[in-house]
């Protein structure tokens, strides 16, 4: 039977991801990353940036081009592949929250968010999943004491960490909680039971797979050695400085929309299984992963909620954690008729908006979880650059890098990126409407203009001729 379920699981979440996987033009910050990762595979070189987070995406996504070749539909296979691993995680919880791991599945596969950027080459499902990875192993290692958990665990830790910034607050929710659980249970006991001869081992072979990992990407495999010190120190500063600068900064009822707009299914869940949850601490039937499950949701929401940055790829790590809590609670209720009869209407509609904004409405600037997304007129201006470079010669002229995706789309074209200087040289320039008028002093004229994302224009221009 689990093996059909799993089948099942792998099937939808390989229908789910892959169909029109490429369909999307790439936006704005996928181009960057998957023009990263090109760029790795062709001169072998990286260095770490905390502002494009993890190396283990772009070395992970330039050894996918290696094996696979370069595109759209392959520079989105690692998110895709981290997703299933995500749902058949969801799914192993049932050893401990029995039917809830079925709902707790379906959210993994259908959650609007979640398939969204599924299918988007950015590192925030590939840390969810990891993590879901991470805890089902921690809960299985505590039960057998088997180290082959431990391993995988620390495996996974080092993908977390090596994939973005928000693992710390993973790793603190995690550690903390497991840190105060056992003193209150064991007090200095269970400090004991770590230092045995048994668990030492483990814990040095889970160190040495976490930290080889860790260091051999950060430091681009030894060859830059300070990308490890920018990792421990740089990325944490980093993004304390967008905090205080008030980065994509938005309003407090900035998530709290995004999840009734979209996440109304989890949302809903959390939020009848308060009054199950206050019952199991009031009876003193209450389990590990139980308080777990509410510490990481009430944490997560007031870590996110304190943050500036608020971006809508954020999203899935409020609703994991909300689909983890309110699953343990409500999957026992499958068998009551009123509850499967109101699931059903919510489902429905979870799978309904999925599907509308993951495969049709996936451009439109409207969309409050679409939010850098490049237009189709883009592609448009990719084509015809393409066309014209064969006999003239152009130059993408925007010293503020304002031109992403183009440098994806053009990554097979010998193209020019000047940052100053005399244009008079080119035939064509593709610029932005700031430089429009520089352009115009070197003899060009606008002959096109191009939205490359809601509202933000690119621009074909044209050598005046005498």
């Amino acid at each position: 039977m689990r093996s059909k379920v799993v089948f099942a699981l792998l099937l939808i979440a390989l229908i789910t991801r892959l169909v029109m996987l490429d369909a999307r033009p790439m936006d704005h910050d996928e181009s960057i990353h998957a023009y990263l990762s090109y760029e790795l595979l062709k001169f072998k070189s990286y260095r770490y940036d905390p502002a494009y987070h993890g190396p283990f995406l772009y070395f992970s996504t330039a050894l996918l081009f290696y094996i696979f070749g370069d595109s759209e539909f392959v520079s989105r296979l690692l998110p895709v592949l981290f997703s299933i691993i995500g749902i058949v995680s969801a799914y192993s919880f049932k050893r401990w929250i029995g039917t809830g791991a079925y709902i707790f599945s379906f959210i993994m596969i259908f959650s609007t968010s979640i398939l969204y950027y599924s299918r988007y080459l950015r590192n925030d499902v590939i840390l969810v999943s990891s993590f879901l990875v991470v805890l089902y192993c921690y809960l299985r290692f505590l039960e057998t004491g088997k180290g082959k958990f431990a391993y995988i665990c620390a495996l996974f830790l080092s993908i977390m960490f090596t994939s973005k910034e928000n693992s710390y607050i993973y790793f603190f929710i995690f550690a903390s909680f497991f840190l105060l659980y056992a003193l209150k249970n064991q007090g200095l006991k269970f400090v004991k039971e770590i230092f045995n001869v048994k668990n030492l081992k483990i814990l040095l072979i889970s160190s040495i797979i976490f930290f080889t990992i860790y260091i051999s990407l950060y430091s681009a495999f030894f060859s830059d050695l300070d990308g490890v010190k920018r990792a421990v120190l740089g990325s944490i500063s980093h993004w304390l400085r967008m905090h205080e600068i008030n980065d994509h900064a938005k309003p407090w009822y900035y998530y709290p929309l995004l999840l009734f707009q979209y996440e109304f299914l989890s949302l809903a869940l959390a939020l009848a299984s308060i009054p199950m949850f206050y019952k199991r601490i009031r009876d003193e039937k209450i389990t590990t992963i139980e308080l777990f499950a509410i510490y990481w949701a009430v944490l997560t929401i007031i870590i996110y909620q304190t943050l500036s940055h608020k971006v809508p790829w954020l999203l899935v790590h409020l609703v994991t954690p909300l689909a983890f809590f309110g699953s343990i609670y409500t999957g026992g209720k499958l068998q009551k008729l009123n509850f499967k009869f109101a699931f059903l209407i919510a489902a429905t509609a979870t799978i309904l908006m999925a599907s509308y904004i993951t495969y049709y409405n996936y451009n439109d600037a409207n969309e409050d979880l679409i939010y850098i997304q490049i237009q189709p007129s883009t592609l448009d201006l990719v084509k015809i650059i393409k066309e014209k470079i064969k006999t003239q010669k152009g130059a993408i002229f925007e010293p503020d890098h304002d031109y992403w995706p183009l440098p994806w789309y053009l990554r097979n074209v010998n193209i020019d990126y000047p940052f100053n200087g005399d244009l008079s040289k080119y035939d064509f320039i593709v610029t932005s409407e700031k430089f429009v008028d520089y352009c115009e002093s070197f003899g060009f004229k606008v002959v096109g203009k191009y939205e490359s994302r809601p509202w933000v224009y690119l621009f074909l221009m044209e050598k005046v001729k005498n």
